[in-house]
């Protein structure tokens, strides 16, 4: 087995028989698109790279031949390489690009192997992820190629910071390459995910939590936007940058939460309610800070009220997705939790999983996937998207039964 083969598919088989094309030009920070090759092939992308010759003297061509197992392309030979490789990509991923290379994207402009690629690939989906000084990405001419280039590709934005518009991480550019394999059957469906944890204070410092990350809640949110669904995400405090293409609502305290999801009950067909909200709240929050020299302070906890188990009775044609958490339970104790909570909300479908096992904050999950008609199957372990997508293959079917 190759060293590329070792690797491909560890993350996940999201990308799995795509071939993405990788056309690199001279930014100097086309070094990270080794990581990118890299984490493609890990997604399960077949990955195929061409080079601008100044790219290919900035970075040896070896480099991206050791990261995709494929001798990279810097001119066209008689192989036709262009026709050969190009016009069967699935997607054409431009990463860096140039302002000289967006200005030439965006014109049509094929005067080297990279560029005569992006022309042949006229089927492929396009993503292109500018780098250069801030300055230059702010000029008129390259705002103008952008906004020719927006009509029939995706442009990722850079980040901005210390007066550069900087290639973005290479986790977020894979992002969007997975965004566009992601089928188109949601389109006009309102989708609402609710993520992350809760935060009930007990004073004006401190407050109790759950340890939620918001990855699950933002991968559903992710894969629903780019299947074309109009999305609402409502996200407890989290670190997490929320996907593109999405409208949030941040909250901080599970009646806020709460308060967020009802006031929109009818407004959208699919629930998904991943997020890790505290169960309880505070009573009554102490003004200030607590003085730390007591030797005990008694707080008081109140049931919290429970989204997923309204949503059915404000919607009755909504389909619900919940989750039930258990720690360190046996399988089947886990089962007839999430059953009995999916039958009270009247869920159409319950995600069970067992925190003490994967734990939060992981890239990967495993869940017990129970139906309203009985029935009980195991996926993943798995990427988070990965088991997203499949969830949201199954949400679709439901969704065509009741509209």
């Amino acid at each position: 087995m190759s060293e590329v083969e070792a690797i491909r598919g560890t993350y996940s088989q999201l990308l799995k028989a795509k071939r993405v094309v990788l056309l690199v030009s001279s930014g100097v920070s086309l070094y990270k698109s080794i990581d990118v090759a890299r984490l493609l092939i890990r997604h399960g992308a077949d990955v195929y790279t061409f080079m601008t010759p100044k790219a290919a003297r900035l970075v040896s061509p070896h480099l991206f031949w050791w990261a995709t197992g494929r001798k990279p392309v810097v001119r066209l030979t008689g192989a036709a390489e262009h026709v050969e490789i190009c016009a069967k990509a699935d997607v054409v991923l431009v990463a860096p690009a140039t302002a000289n290379t967006l200005a030439k994207l965006s014109l049509g402009i094929a005067d080297n192997a990279a560029l005569t690629c992006a022309l042949a690939a006229a089927e492929a989906k396009t993503v292109v992820v500018p780098a250069m000084n801030l300055a230059m990405w702010n000029s008129t001419p390259v705002r103008e190629a952008v906004e020719r280039l927006g009509k029939r590709a995706v442009v990722v934005p850079p980040l901005v910071e210390e007066g550069k518009a900087k290639y973005p991480p290479p986790e977020e550019v894979v992002e969007y390459v997975i965004d566009a394999t992601a089928p188109s059957d949601y389109t006009g469906v309102r989708v609402l995910v609710t993520a992350g944890p809760t935060h009930e204070h007990i004073d004006d410092v401190k407050y109790i939590t759950t340890p939620s990350s918001g990855l699950t809640g933002y991968y559903f949110a992710r894969e629903a936007a780019a299947r074309g669904a109009k999305v609402t995400l409502v996200l407890g405090p989290s670190s997490i940058k929320p996907p593109p293409g999405v409208d949030v609502v941040r909250v901080t305290s599970v009646l806020e939460m709460h308060q967020a999801v009802v006031d929109r009950a009818r407004q959208h067909d699919l629930f998904i309610f991943s997020a890790a909200p505290l169960d309880f709240y505070v009573e009554e929050k102490a003004r200030g800070k607590i003085d730390s020299s007591l030797t005990h302070y008694h707080i008081t906890l109140r049931q919290a009220p429970k989204a997923a188990q309204e949503v059915k009775r404000l919607n009755p044609n909504a389909v619900v997705i919940g989750f039930k958490a258990e720690h360190n339970v046996s399988r089947e104790e886990l089962v007839e939790r999430a059953r009995s909570r999916m039958e009270s909300g009247g869920w159409d479908f319950a995600l069970a999983h067992d925190v003490s096992k994967m734990g939060f904050g992981t890239l990967k999950d495993h869940y017990i996937l129970i139906d309203k008609r009985g029935g009980v199957r195991e996926i993943g372990p798995g990427h988070k998207r990965e088991l997203a997508r499949l969830v949201l293959t199954l949400a679709r079917g439901e969704l065509q039964r009741l509209h």
